[in-house]
């Protein structure tokens, strides 16, 4: 088995789990849309597409671990290197007429001089790309980023607002969970 051989199935096995969580805190939380982070794909979209590639798969009842099953939930998911931010934005078919993948990231790349690379209204791929002389580091615009994402949700009516009497334990965000802990 290559290196990238590894690689890939450490991401694919990191993005079917991470379907399940999401699909579990949306089933919970009652949310559509979500965002959250990945690290397997460190920065690479090409792998992070096939990070949400596998938390969209359908569950198998047969497979003694569930994997997956997150395809009916759109979807921002972030992956950091040091040298950018890796976003893909995923629109089920169902929701395409209240959120577009592809608007949804220029939104979010644009606060950060970051760029769509591709994409239509179900799902697109973006980055932001690091620049330390200009205090763009990726950790912080990741962070940033995330929460720009679930502005523009809210902007179209598809993610609660938060409220003052709310407390952090009554809205699942995804972003701040240690899954692998858990």
């Amino acid at each position: 088995m290559s290196v990238d051989d590894k690689k890939l199935k450490k991401v694919i096995k990191e993005g079917g789990k991470r379907g399940v969580e999401i699909e579990g805190a949306a089933t919970m939380g009652g949310l559509e849309f979500f965002c959250t982070k990945v690290e397997e794909p460190e920065g690479d979209v090409a792998m992070l597409l096939k990070s949400v590639e596998a938390m969209n798969a359908p569950c198998d009842d047969a497979e003694e671990e569930r994997k997956g099953g997150a395809g009916d939930i759109g979807k921002m998911i972030f992956s950091t290197n040091d040298e950018r931010v890796a976003i893909v934005a995923h629109v089920p078919e169902s929701k395409k007429d209240r959120v577009n993948a592809k608007e949804w990231l220029a939104f979010v790349v644009g606060h950060f001089e970051g760029k769509v690379l591709d994409g239509d209204n179900l799902i697109a791929s973006g980055e932001i790309l690091a620049n330390p002389d200009k205090g763009i580091f990726t950790l912080k615009v990741r962070d940033e980023a995330l929460t720009k994402g679930i502005e523009y949700l809210r902007s179209k009516g598809c993610f609660p607002e938060a409220s003052a009497d709310d407390s952090d334990d009554d809205v699942v965000f995804g972003d701040d969970f240690d899954f692998e802990n858990a």
